[in-house]
């Protein structure tokens, strides 16, 4: 099965920006023992919108499999529902299948010469 590219989108107050970093960085203890092991998750970025305070972007890269099996362990589901319980609005979550890309998951000049 080929890679899975994912672009998530979420809100909250503005307020909680501290707690939701704290929040983010569970997520990413909880992959680093759940799923980072694995191998099947490329790229696993966070990102804040300067622009638009309280809304944050992640994008994910996994292989087939890792796509299937993300946030089925417990630590990610304990995570996952701190992290939701600051959500102001519903969240988004794109699937996207990747046509070509550099950099995701390896050093840019390894994958694009």
């Amino acid at each position: 099965m080929s890679d899975v590219g994912c672009v998530f989108t979420f809100e909250v107050d503005p307020r909680d920006d501290r707690e939701t970093e704290r929040a983010m960085r569970a997520i990413f203890d909880a992959m680093a023992a759940e799923e980072f092991p694995t191998g099947d998750v490329k790229t696993y970025t966070v990102y804040r919108d300067p622009e638009n305070p309280g809304k944050w972007l992640m994008f994910e890269q996994f292989t087939g499999r890792g796509s299937d099996n993300h946030a089925s362990g417990p630590e990610m589901q304990s995570a996952g529902r701190e992290l939701s319980s600051h959500f102001t609005a519903p969240f988004t979550r794109t699937i996207l299948e990747p046509v070509f890309y550099a950099g995701c998951g390896t050093s840019i000049q390894q994958r694009w010469p």
